[in-house]
């Protein structure tokens, strides 16, 4: 699996452990930084006792950027693409991911995504709400799904010359709606994961406005990203806090 990095020391930390408690274990994790400043690189020399982890350094060019360049380090036939702030806590996750994308004859796959409890109701209903429009658009000739968590297979990965780095906003639906339908493309409803909402709650609605009309210019400029003036802010994200 690739996990793009940027100062995350203060997030990477749970997912590292998260993965640890994994029920499948012939994988590797490739951390792929983009120059981190916080100590991120430590956190990760931690877990190499229990973890397959390798460490890619790469410059801050994007996540896009540092999903392609940890790919190339990657060795196996599937690729796993997963955000340094997703919270795991099913230990059957990889394995019903890659099951159910096997038995449905998915190239691409993404897991059902979920808010903890403690977020707002209003937060909580939102985040549904993208996810059901998100299930919605993987039955037409477009499905997106996002960085959080992305399973492809290896071959369609390069083939399709992976993530477009040209693109500064929304290379996870780009890379997913090039492949998905042609390939096959499904959600795994039969496991989870736990996606942080700190960028919403660092932005407020700017965010979402700037998630919305990334959208509608995706929808209306041919499906076509490269262009769209909308930039996302690698590794601004506040900290979390300790419990």
């Amino acid at each position: 699996m690739v996990i793009p990095a940027y100062n995350e020391a203060t997030y990477i930390d749970r997912l590292l452990e998260d993965l640890t408690k994994q029920n499948f274990k012939n994988c590797e994790v490739i951390v792929s930084d983009a120059e981190s400043k916080d100590g991120t690189a430590e956190i990760v020399a931690r877990f190499g006792k229990f973890l397959d982890v390798k460490f890619v350094e790469a410059p801050p060019k994007g996540p896009a950027y540092g999903r392609n360049i940890g790919a190339r380090r990657a060795k196996g036939e599937w690729l796993l693409f997963l955000d340094a702030d997703v919270d795991i806590d099913d230990p059957d996750f990889i394995k019903t991911l890659l099951g159910e994308a096997v038995k449905n004859g998915w190239s691409t796959s993404s897991a059902k995504m979920r808010v903890k409890k403690s977020e707002s109701i209003k937060n909580r209903l939102g985040s549904g709400m993208f996810y059901r429009y998100q299930k919605l658009l993987a039955h037409t000739k477009h499905p997106v799904a996002q960085g959080y968590c992305i399973l492809t297979k290896r071959l369609v990965f390069e083939e399709n010359k992976g993530f477009n780095e040209k693109i500064r906003l929304g290379e996870d639906n780009d890379y997913v709606s090039r492949v998905g339908r042609k390939y096959g493309f499904g959600f795994v409803d039969e496991t989870y994961y736990y996606v942080d909402l700190r960028r919403t709650h660092n932005e407020g609605f700017k965010y979402a406005y700037k998630a919305m009309a990334n959208e509608i210019y995706r929808h209306t400029h041919g499906y076509n990203l490269e262009k769209n003036r909308y930039a996302y802010d690698f590794g601004k994200h506040p900290k979390r806090k300790s419990k």
